[in-house]
């Protein structure tokens, strides 16, 4: 990040002006090797970077090359750390080991496994994901042994997460079907919910809507109770945190709204289907709806020839072995089987979250 850092918007710098910055800055490694930073190399870069529109090339009066960043490379400056700050999306994503992982890309998309023998690929042995195969190591360990690298990922998840709830809040109170006084006096039930998060800013946000549950797996609401989210709120009755489990329809309360936030994306299209069976026979009236709050990627003409951050990143997800996001067709196919139609799919101002909304059909 060194170079986005020495650069600003205001002031265009030759590459060795770009170079003795960063010595200045002290951005060097362990083994110096600022001092060592190759000037043809770097000035190749640079003018590489320039094709994306994170940097611009002037000619200087004395007929030199000088480099400035763009507002969208201000964005990679990580000096500051700006909450605006998109660095930590470069320098996880530009790691070694994730790099390794889409050298792995082709034999795994052709089904070349790594098991030992034939045997294991035709039966139970599990699909090594990329990063595995490419690493030696599972994304988790690498990580837990590695504190650099997930700070670094744990800070994609936070700049993701901080925007989520108010993107969501904001398409909401847009939309003719999710606003206040449409959910006015409705039962809302966050499947997987976590800590509460969302349910306490929809009730912040929208104060006369019905009775919010937060439901998750027993440990996770078992620490929640203790959670900052429970112990800094002013007023920690405004939802009810509850314990169970969304393919056990028993342990979900009647409501009219179900809420589910990057949890489906994580079960494959069988668990899915059962998940959305179960959630059927909880909502209260033919009106009831569930709302999934996954990155939903586009299809035909909003897909061809058109480049969308969600899809890269549903691919960025899939070499970790992480979980994967579905198209609006994939949510249709899902929701008609079992028993809804898909609505709409209103987008929201954070890339990793739209709402895709689903009603009961009538039997």
């Amino acid at each position: 990040m060194g170079v986005f850092n020495a650069l600003d918007i205001d002031a265009s710098l030759t590459v060795d002006e770009i170079i003795a910055k960063i010595k200045d800055d002290g951005e060097t490694t362990s083994d110096n090797s600022s001092s060592r930073v190759r000037r043809d190399a770097l000035f190749r870069c640079l003018r590489l970077v320039c094709t994306t529109g994170v940097l611009k090339e002037t000619i200087s009066i004395d007929k030199e090359s000088t480099f400035s960043l763009t507002e969208m490379g201000q964005l990679l400056q990580s000096k500051h750390d700006a909450p605006s700050s998109m660095s930590p999306f470069f320098l996880h994503w530009a790691e070694e080991p994730i790099w390794n992982a889409w050298s792995k890309l082709p034999e795994f998309v052709v089904g070349k496994d790594t098991a030992d023998t034939e045997e294991e690929v035709n039966t139970s042995f599990q699909v090594r994901p990329l990063f595995d195969r490419a690493n030696g190591m599972c994304a988790s360990e690498y990580y837990k042994n590695n504190a650099a690298s997930c700070a670094h990922r744990n800070a994609v998840a936070r700049y993701a997460s901080t925007r989520e709830i108010p993107a969501i809040l904001n398409s909401m109170k847009h939309s003719a079907v999710l606003n206040e006084s449409i959910l006015k006096g409705s039962t809302i039930v966050d499947i997987g919910g976590g800590y509460g998060d969302l349910m306490y800013a929809l009730k912040t946000s929208m104060p006369s809507i019905g009775k919010c549950y937060c439901m998750d797996l027993p440990d996770v609401i078992s620490d929640a109770s203790t959670s900052d989210t429970i112990m800094n709120n002013e007023n920690p009755t405004k939802i009810e945190l509850i314990p169970g489990n969304m393919f056990d329809s028993s342990t979900i309360p009647k409501c009219d709204i179900i809420m589910a936030k990057h949890v489906l994306c994580d079960f494959d299209d069988e668990d899915v289907i059962l998940a959305l069976q179960s959630f059927r026979k909880k909502l209260s009236n033919k009106k009831g709806k569930v709302i999934i709050m996954d990155a939903v990627l586009p299809n035909e003409d909003d897909l061809n020839g058109i480049w969308n951050p969600a899809v890269s990143f549903d691919v960025l997800l899939m070499l970790s072995g992480r979980r994967g996001e579905r198209s609006r067709l994939e949510w249709s196919n899902l929701a008609e089987e079992a028993g809804f139609i898909l609505d709409d799919v209103l987008s929201t101002s954070s890339v990793t979250v739209d709402l895709a909304i689903l009603s009961p059909v009538s039997i």
